[in-house]
């Protein structure tokens, strides 16, 4: 089937019901056919010229369909047999096209793109958004970039982050990566109709990360802060540090006792943390 029938909701639709795939919530399965929204997934690829792409949730093969016609290889991952069945009839033909039947989350990217980064692309469903960014921050090493499609509030709070509108995932995310924010994608957009926007976004990783502290401690922060984000940090550090040593650390980092966490920089937070280390309660928080 060729790719512009993949873009059509009519087409997906009919094609959905021959394969007698009922679309999933619970996997968050919403299938892109917006053509606008496929050309600006394809001209961010094209601008970055991958060798391998690694597609995350391919679905009917809409994307993968256009990956295979800039990249020397796709491996096209998905999780759903019954779309597994689908992708071998719509790709069958692309000879450099891999199929994986394979949940993302024990797809072990270091041993199979050790020696090339990969670029990596795909529609993330909400349910398991977190899981897959941490997934990739942890096989960082062997990822070029990421292109992503997320629920639009989850990829704004990401790019808002450190800050008043961040949370603590998306400091977890910059701690590692440049965040580019490229369209927001209507809900209608996809087939079936989603309840909320979704927004594109590229993710960059660094060659070192925004902090020097151990990452446990510094993430333990992070999520002391953002926990009791109206709480004065002073007040928030209490489940960290026994309260006779908050003030020694907060003057050791230099940060104001009354001030509220999320409104720290990232050398603030990286400052805190390598303070708050001779003085925790124990040495892995």
């Amino acid at each position: 089937m060729p790719v512009e029938d993949l873009t059509s909701r009519k087409e997906v639709a009919s094609l959905l019901r021959s394969a007698g795939v009922h679309p999933s919530k619970r996997l968050g399965q919403n299938f892109l056919v917006d053509r606008t929204v496929l050309d600006a997934i394809l001209a961010e690829v094209k601008r970055a010229a991958p060798r391998e792409i690694l597609e995350i949730g391919a679905g009917l093969g809409t994307v993968t369909c256009e990956l295979a016609c800039i990249a020397p290889r796709v491996v096209a991952v998905e999780v759903d047999r019954r779309l597994v069945q689908v992708l071998k009839r719509t790709l069958g033909d692309l000879k450099n096209v891999e199929i994986v039947r394979q949940d993302i989350l024990s797809f072990d990217l270091n041993a199979r793109f050790a020696e090339r980064p990969v670029f990596i692309v795909g529609n993330i469903p909400y349910r398991i958004t977190a899981p897959i960014l941490k997934h990739l921050v942890e096989h960082r090493d062997a990822i070029a970039d990421a292109l992503l499609l997320t629920q639009s509030e989850v990829a704004e709070k990401i790019a808002a982050s450190p800050g008043p509108d961040g949370t603590a995932l998306g400091i977890f995310v910059q701690a590692y990566a440049d965040v580019r924010v490229i369209k927001r994608v209507s809900k209608r957009s996809f087939h079936p109709i989603p309840e909320v926007d979704s927004t594109l976004w590229r993710l960059s990783f660094l060659k070192k990360p925004r902090f020097s502290a151990d990452p446990d401690n510094f993430f333990a922060v992070v999520r002391a802060l953002y926990g009791k984000r109206r709480k004065m940090i002073r007040s928030a550090l209490r489940d960290l540090l026994p309260i006779e040593r908050i003030a020694d650390v907060l003057s050791t980092a230099g940060i104001d006792p009354t001030a509220r966490g999320e409104g720290l920089t990232f050398q603030q937070l990286d400052r805190l943390a390598l303070a708050i280390t001779p003085f925790q309660h124990s040495p892995s928080l």
